[in-house]
Parts: C-alpha cells; structure tokens; sequence
C-alpha cells in the first residue's frame, strides 16, 4: 500500500514538504520547485496566486481520487475473505452429511444429561440384563430421569403459574395450579373459578379430601382476599363472597369480616343490596355501649352478665361499620336513616368522627341528594365538606358531581365557580366537568365563547375526541346560529358512525333535532341583518375556534356513501336563501321518513322540523303536514263538554274549528314509516309560535280551541297543579303575542284583564302590547295595562319576602 502511494506521490512530482509550506508558511515566500515568486507587483501577485490556487485545487483531486481507491481495496479484501469462509462452512456441512446418522442411544444420552428424560424400556432392559439378572434388589434406577411418556412430568418443565396480585398463603395451598392459573395474568383473569374452588375445599366442606392447613383460615385471610380482588371483578363474585364467609364460618363474631360484606352490596343493584343489608343489620348491636365498672358500681353482678348475655348473639358496630351502614341508606335514598346515622357518629369524638377525617360519607350524601334532585341540599352539603376541614376537602369527582348538578339546575355561574376552585387547588378537572360546562355555558346567551374556552382545554388536558365531543361542538355552534359548522359537523359524525359500524348510521337524533333548530335560527340572524344588526359567530371570531371550524369543514363530505343523506353539497351555505334552505330541511325530513322512521323520529324532531316549515313554507302546507305528523288524543276525554282558557269573544266564521279538521281519529293510518305522535303542549306552542309568524289569527284560534279539549287529557290531567299552570301561562303569553302580532289590540287587552288574577303579568309580557296601544291611541288601554304589572310586581314582592323567612 505504501509503495502504491509513493508511486501516486512521485509520478505528480509532490514533495511532502509542499504541504506543510502551503500550511504555515505566507503565501509571499512560498517557492514551487524552480519557480520564484516576485512580490514587489500587484500584478505579479495575482499571477502567483492564481498559480497556487490551481496547485492546491490539483492536489485536492489527487487526495480524493487516494481515499476513494484505498476505500475499494478495502472492499475487495473484505468481500474475498468473506468468499473463503463461505466456502469453507460449504465444506464443513457437506463432510457433516457423509457421517453417520445418530443413533436413538446418542438421543437419549443428550435428553439424559439434561435431566429431561429417562432411558427408554429397551436400554432399561439392556441396563438390567448386563448386570446380575437374579440379583433384582441391586438394580438400581436413576430417579433424578423423568419420564416424558408421564404427563404430569411434562408439566414440570414449565414453570409454576404465579397470582398476579398477592393472596393468603392458606389460600395458595388450597387452590390446585390450574385454578391458580385463572388469576396469572391481569388480562385474563377470572376470579369465579377461584371462588368455586374454595367454596369445595376444606375451608367450607368438612368432609372434602383437601389436606389441613398449616393456619386455620380465618377472617383476616378473607379480609385479605377480598382487598386482593379488584372492583371490576368483584361485581360478580357479590354472592359467592358471602357464601364463602358464611360457609367457612368466618362471619361469626368478626365485625371486619361483616364490615367487608357489608361494603360489598354496594356493587349489587339497589332491590338485592337491599335485602341483603337489612339481613345483616340484624345481626349488628349498632349502639351497644358495655357497663363501665368506675361508673357501674351499684349495679350488681348477674344484671351485668345478663346484659351482656343480651347481645353476646350480635356483632357490635364499630366506627368503619357506622360509615358503611349511612352510606347504604345515602345510596338507597333514605334521607331519615342517614341523619339517624349522622347523628351517631357526631356522637363520637372528633378524632375518632370518620367525617371529620374523610370526605367518602359526605361525598355519599351529597349524591344521595344529587339522585333525590334535591339541589339546594346537595350544594349545602357540598359546602360543609370544603370549610369543615382540609381533611374533609372534596375530590375531584365530588366536584364533577358539583359540577354537572349545577349545570342541570341551570346554575352554571356557580359551575364555572366549582371550576376556577379547582384551578386555584391544582386539581386536574375529570372530562365530564370540562365537557358538563362547555354545554352549560351554551346553553346561557352571551356564553358560547366561554363555552368554546372549556372545550379548548378539555383538548389541551389530551383528552379523547369521541361523538359526545363532537355533539357538544355542534350544540354550541347551533346555539351560535352557525349553519355550515352545525352541517359540517353533523355530516362528519354521520360519516363517522358509518365507519365504525360498517353501515349507514345516522348521528343521535338530538343532532338533528338541533340542524333543523338551526335552520329555524338563521332566520332571525337575516331578520337581524335586515335591521342593521349583524351577528358574527365565534368560529369566525376566536382563532382557536376559527382552525377547528375550517378543520371541520374541509373534511366534511355529502357523498361519502351512495344512501347518504341529501344536504346540498354547498360547505359554505349559510341559509341567507330561505327558500332554498326550506328545501334542503324538506328533503332531509322526507329521507328520515322513508329510510330511518320508528324510533328515531321523536316527538321533538317532528316539533322542529314543524317549526323550520311554519317560518318559511306556507300556512296550507304547515297545516298539511301538521295532520300528517300528528294526531289528536281524544280517547281519554269523558264528556262532550270542554273548558278553555279565557277566549276572544268574537270568532271569525272561517276560524271555527270542524270535526273533520280539529279532532283526527288515533286510528288513522300514517302512509309513513312511523305512527304519529299524540299531540301535547310542546306542539301546540310551536303551532302558535307559527301562527304568529304567519300572521294567522284564523289558525291560532283552531289551535287555542284544540288546546281547550287538550286540557281535559288524561295526559295533562297528571301534571301536577303548578305544571298545569306554568303551561297555560306559556301557551296564554303565545297567544298574546300572537294577537298584538296581527293587531288585535282588543282581543289582547281581553286577554290580559281575564287573566290577571291567575296569571303574573310583568313588564316584559306586556311591553309590546303596551307600545302598540299607545301607538294606535288606546290610552286607556294602556293605563289599565300598567296597573296590571304593578299589581303582578306586587305579588312578586310580597312571594320574595315570604321565601326569605
């Protein structure tokens, strides 16, 4: 290699030196072989120097063209040896296969060196034979050889299965390995066939075969099995686990072992854990308390020994056993028996009070409250457990619970309050809080945006996008009267489920029931924009929103499937053509009708789909459809004669309601898919609602008629007194505004006087027909009118003040 390099070097007439001159040396003393460098011109200068780049740019190809054929010769050396060890192991394996075969004996003597089998019978014999035949006591046989013709040897390859949680020793020497090897893994465990094999051991079968144990198996041996199990498999194990303790005998006289049950039935439905705890309260002396011998000197011997002997057959509660007991009744709903429990144990002193050292008790009261619906009482409780203690602090799933109760209550400023204490407490919020408040917030006008922020942070916490994420993002942009965004979405969760379920799947029906919603609300964002007022929503406004919005769009696909549902392929339509978005909502009802009827079309999807028709189709076509969607109940309605909320005194002739057109038979047959829906209040207060749009004094009546005999249903006969009132309050507030609508100042001011001593009539009712009054010139109408309001704000003061007390 050296020569080589030399002869490169020579054969360029290169000098090592040149190198090391070119390296260190200036440029202006530099000397090349005969050539002298003259430094005293510029020009002479520039000579040289295009002379040495020249010479270095040479010398630099030179070394390239070095490295690269030392680094082939490298290659060609590595690749020949690795050609004469191939051939090398070519001719070890053909000089293996012209040896002999091995013979069983060589086999055996391989496996036997192992410690993994046993000569087989032949050799055996052969062994026996070689030595002396008669001599039969001296043969002597190699025990340390297994036998792989045995089936339990061939098990003593593996290894032992191992419980994946730690059980009793009492227990381990009980339970055969294959049981042992339903609980090997947390995967796959199953703990039924466990149980049933104590259930047939020794601990409960005296007469069974199994061999005594080393420790008799007593109660902390079943606490301990019980605290090994986890939750998700001790659901149904429930009944077993007390056959055990009650079979093995250790439920006598151990009030942990008791304690253990009792806990337990809170994993059973509410009629069994019922049954079942009130068996096993009976046996527990719940406030026993033994004679004090300072205290107890005047009582004799056998009085004490015979109260002793009173309870000696029941097991005496302790602390643990208390808590327990009161957080059964919180589940079961039994305010009585969970303030009698709350009294015992504020009994105790405060070190040994579980509910001044633990939010679990409270934390069961206040969703004994939460499922009684009782709010007040949930919130009190709620605030107990944050300013009695820090101890008694609540968890993040008692602020979940806060939380989602405020926001069904319609209380979600005090929600967004429960939020930000836990935002001051480095809690980390549960997703259904962040998710409980985002559509809380929808839900109030004015917070859609802070709606949005609960949203942003349930994605920033790396929660999992799901369809309940997807709902609610389509709840606030439907809220907001964003169109594209509230279709968008709906289609990409149509598109979505039918993915999943490998078939046409439409979103939940409160999705659509909120598209045609939308649809209705466009209409007042165009009658806004007509007054000048323009609304803009928060997708176009906030940059978070705005990304996920765009994000949403441009995935959205109309033909993702050949029966998908027929929205206008427009991303960006936004309802401004009313006439155009009457026939998007007409088709897509028509497609629910034919293809997803039965028991997805609700009662509520028809009312907005009513409501979508009423404010931009034609009054004949709304009736048309009215009485091809609905049916009036008249099956529970006794006597001919009917009572109406106060009406107008004079009836348009054309307004008077027919048999044939107000009351249609239940038996009528629907040409749809499914029947039709019973009418109810719900619907004749759309029907009003379009009787205002339409301006339609006529219908409006057929409606409030109609409504008169509804009242006397025995669907709304069950409501209860205040139900009936609110509801006939509604629909009286519809009509009114209907009447002063069309310009009925007459009939309204009827309305209102008729009704004053029933109904509260505040300025907010009555302020459109106040204006209309004064603005036609019936003052009197209007001072009467005021006296009104006075008089309901009257009432109102004097209902606050009795509250207050």
């Amino acid at each position: 290699m050296s020569n080589m390099l030399r002869n490169v070097l020579l054969s360029k007439n290169v000098r090592v030196s040149l190198f090391k001159n070119i390296r260190f040396m200036p440029i202006q003393t530099i000397t090349i072989r005969n050539i002298h460098v003259n430094t005293k011109t510029r020009r002479g200068n520039d000579k040289e120097s295009v002379k040495l780049n020249k010479i270095n740019s040479d010398l630099a190809r030179q070394l390239d063209a070095l490295e690269k054929m030392t680094k082939e010769i490298k290659e060609t050396i590595k690749k020949k040896e690795d050609e004469e060890k191939h051939n090398q192991v070519k001719e070890e394996s053909t000089s293996i296969k012209d040896e002999e075969e091995p013979t069983e004996k060589d086999i055996d003597e391989v496996f036997a060196s192992l410690g993994i089998s046993a000569p087989t019978p032949n050799i055996e014999a052969k062994q026996i034979e070689s030595k002396n035949v008669n001599d039969k006591d001296n043969v002597v046989v190699d025990t340390s050889v297994k036998d792989l013709e045995n089936p339990e040897n061939l098990l003593d390859i593996f290894p032992k299965p191992k419980t994946y949680v730690q059980i009793p020793e009492n227990i381990k020497q009980i339970l055969p390995l294959e049981v042992i090897s339903n609980i090997a893994s947390e995967e796959t465990a199953n703990w039924e066939p466990v149980i049933d094999a104590l259930l047939k051991s020794g601990i409960c079968n005296p007469l069974s075969n199994d061999l005594t144990l080393e420790n008799e198996f007593n109660g902390y041996d079943f606490h301990q099995l019980v605290k090994a199990i986890p939750r998700k498999h001790k659901v149904k194990i429930v009944e077993k686990l007390h056959e055990l303790a009650l079979m093995s005998g250790v439920l006598w006289g151990n009030i942990h072992v008791m304690n253990d049950l009792m806990a337990l039935t809170n994993l059973m439905s509410k009629e069994k854990a019922k049954i079942l705890m009130e068996t096993l309260i009976s046996d527990i002396e719940i406030d026993f308390k033994p004679p004090n011998k300072d205290e107890g000197k005047n009582i004799e011997a056998n009085e004490e020994s015979q109260e002793l002997q009173k309870h000696e057959d029941k097991l005496v509660a302790n602390v643990t056993t208390k808590a327990i007991i009161l957080n059964h009744y919180a589940r079961m709903g039994d305010v009585k028996n969970v303030r009698k429990y709350v009294n015992l144990l504020n009994g105790l002193p405060a070190n040994e009070n579980p509910m001044n050292t633990s939010p679990i008790i409270y934390t069961s009261i206040m969703q004994m409250y939460i499922r009684l619906n009782d709010y007040q009482l949930a919130k009190e409780t709620f605030d107990t457990m944050k300013f009695l203690s820090l101890k008694t602090s609540p968890s993040a799933h008692t602020y979940t619970s806060m939380v989602l109760m405020d926001t069904l209550n319609n209380n979600i400023e005090h929600g967004v309050s429960v939020y930000e204490e836990m935002v001051e407490k480095n809690i980390q919020p549960e997703p259904e809080a962040l998710l409980a408040l985002a559509k809380g917030c929808g839900a109030r006008r004015g917070m859609v945006s802070q709606g949005w922020d609960f949203l942003i942070k349930y994605y920033e916490n790396g929660y999992p996008v799901d369809s309940q994420v997807m709902e609610i993002m389509m709840y606030l942009a439907y809220v907001d009267s964003d169109l594209p965004f509230v279709r968008g979405i709906w289609m990409n969760i149509c598109e979505t489920n039918t993915k999943l379920n490998a078939e046409l799947t439409l979103p939940h029906a409160r999705c659509t029931k909120w598209l045609f919603n939308t649809y209705y609300r466009t209409g007042d964002v165009i009658d806004d924009l007509k007054n000048d007022i323009k609304h803009v929503p928060v997708g176009l406004v906030d940059p978070r929103v705005r990304a996920i919005r765009k994000k949403v769009l441009e995935l959205t696909n109309f033909g993702f499937h050949e029966n998908a549902p027929p929205l206008l392929p427009i991303i960006k339509f936004d309802g401004v053509d009313t006439k155009l978005m009457l026939k998007e909502s007409h088709a897509l009802w028509k497609y629910l009708t034919e293809f997803h009827g039965g028991n997805y079309i609700s009662a509520e999807i028809v009312e907005a789909y009513l409501y979508v028709l009423g404010r931009y189709g034609s009054l004949d076509i709304f009736e048309n459809e009215w009485n091809s969607f609905t049916v009036f109940d008249n099956s529970s309605i006794k006597d001919e004669e009917h009572v109406t909320i106060e009406e107008p005194e004079e009836i348009p002739n054309e307004s008077e309601p027919t048999e044939s057109t107000d009351i249609i038979n239940e038996a009528s047959v629907s040409k749809y898919s499914f029947g039709k829906r019973l009418r109810e209040d719900r619907l004749y207060s759309m029907c009003m609602h379009t009787s205002r749009h339409q301006k339609s004094l006529s219908f409006a009546q057929k409606i409030w008629t109609e409504r008169g005999k509804y009242r006397q249903s025995e669907h709304f006969q069950k409501l209860t007194p205040s139900q009936q009132d609110n509801a006939d309050f509604k629909f009286a507030r519809l009509m009114l505004s209907t009447l002063t609508e069309t310009g009925n100042v007459g009939d309204a001011y009827k309305l209102v006087l008729s009704s004053q001593n029933r109904f509260v009539w505040n300025k907010y009712h009555l302020k459109a027909l106040i204006s209309l009054c004064e603005r036609l010139g019936f003052v009197t109408f209007s001072k009467e009118l005021i006296k009104v309001i006075k008089r309901g704000d009257k009432w109102t003061r004097r209902q606050s003040r009795q509250n207050r007390k």
